[in-house]
């Protein structure tokens, strides 16, 4: 009964934090881009987007590692392919925190303090690692499902 409420738990966090990346990175962004005149920054949404996500993103975070530590714990990996897919999904997750914990401490307080240009810089650097991280919780999502 723990692993089914492990899993659904770990299935949900990946959905939102995963979701909460492609919303941003594929359909907030280019939406908020042509809502400013050329060469602006949205400042005022991108910056309103970050705080409205960053709760359930890092709730996202805290939940994947902790329930995927708690399966794995109920369930250590029996086979060598097992094994492997532990490896990948680990080493996926492990980027997907760097890049999100990346952006949330060293581009977001720039972007808030940058002119329009410097703004669009550092958000498209941001933007590389938010495709980086949404590419990373698909695969990792993948290997899941082979395990399971």
């Amino acid at each position: 009964m723990l692993k089914v409420v492990l899993l659904n738990i770990h299935l949900i966090s990946t959905i939102v934090w995963v979701g909460a990346v492609f919303m941003g990175t594929f359909i907030d962004w280019p939406s908020a881009k042509r809502s400013v005149k050329e060469n602006e920054f949205p400042f005022r949404f991108i910056i309103g987007q970050g705080s409205r996500v960053f709760y359930s993103v890092y709730s996202g975070i805290f939940l994947m590692w902790t329930t995927g530590i708690g399966l794995v714990l109920t369930h250590p990996p029996q086979t060598p392919r097992e094994i492997m897919m532990l490896v990948g999904k680990t080493v996926a997750l492990l980027f997907m925190t760097g890049f999100t914990m990346y952006g949330t401490f060293s581009t977001w307080p720039k972007i808030q303090l940058a002119t329009h240009a410097e703004a669009h810089k550092l958000y498209e650097n941001y933007m590389k690692r938010a495709v980086g991280t949404f590419t990373f919780g698909i695969i990792g999502a993948v290997l899941g499902l082979w395990i399971y």
